[in-house]
């Protein structure tokens, strides 16, 4: 039987030491004491994550000011420590953490904000695509565009919030000098985050617009998204203008592909 150290065991119980208080047990002293030399690994770890959150949250930090943002963000690394080498991995739960999270009740926009901030860094990081082809319409047949499917741009997410977290990220950007202003009598946002070549676009839509791109997202067919665009349009006693949408839609590099219908199967030779 081999006596050999199982290193892996050794690490799994060293990063659960530094993110607890007080386990120096895989830690020797010497000229400095034990707890002095896990406690100076442990400041790193939580240094460097805390960092990429502040980094990746910069409006959130911003609107609850920075001493509140890195206590939240101890107990935040504590709960959720990161899984990856890639720290452009890490973070992604730390909106559902304000949701539940006793202290930031009271901000009950905060959480969706910080969803818009990820989905910002997550259409960032999203793989290129080519542009589609739009002459690719001109080869299917007219009686087939409604059973058309589109593939919408990976970098995609779409928000639907109670609160005007679009107006609330824009007012907040470092770079911004106009009104502050953020109209809390609104509805609610609707809101698209998608990348277009280098440049990541967060748009608000109307109802029928966004019903529409989400259809088309979850994969139904034109003519299937456009009627739920339509439902929504009619109750709401406005117009959905499908050729608008849909040109907006690969022009802005939003739809990337398509898929033809299948060829429908049919009997030969049956009586």
């Amino acid at each position: 039987m081999s006596t050999r150290p199982d290193f892996v065991a050794i690490q799994n119980e060293f990063a659960k030491a530094l993110l607890s208080k007080g386990d120096t047990l895989l830690v020797r002293g010497g000229k400095l004491s034990a707890e002095k030399r896990i406690e100076i690994y442990r400041h790193n770890v939580f240094s460097t994550l805390a960092g990429a959150l502040s980094d990746l949250y910069p409006v959130t930090e911003k609107i609850v000011g920075a001493p509140f943002f890195f206590r939240l963000a101890e107990e935040f690394i504590r709960a959720t420590p990161s899984r990856s080498g890639d720290l452009n991995m890490f973070g992604g739960e730390w909106p559902e953490f304000l949701r539940v999270h006793a202290d930031a009740i009271h901000l009950p926009y905060l959480p969706d904000v910080a969803q818009l901030e990820w989905a910002w860094h997550r259409a960032f990081h999203a793989a290129d695509h080519a542009a589609f082809d739009i002459s690719r319409l001109g080869l299917v047949p007219p009686e087939q565009h409604a059973l058309l499917r589109f593939v919408l741009n990976s970098s995609a997410t779409f928000i639907l919030s109670p609160h005007p977290i679009a107006r609330i990220w824009e007012v907040n950007q470092t770079e911004f000098e106009g009104d502050m202003k953020v109209d809390w009598t609104k509805p609610g946002d609707l809101v698209l985050i998608a990348r277009d070549d280098l440049e990541i676009k967060i748009q608000s839509l109307s109802r029928a617009h966004f019903d529409f791109l989400r259809a088309l997202n979850r994969g139904e067919s034109l003519e299937a998204s456009a009627d739920v665009a339509s439902d929504v349009a009619s109750m709401a006693d406005a117009e959905f203008d499908l050729q608008a949408a849909l040109m907006a839609a690969i022009q802005s590099n939003l739809i990337v592909d398509m898929k033809l219908p299948e060829p429908s199967i049919t009997s030969k030779g049956s009586s």
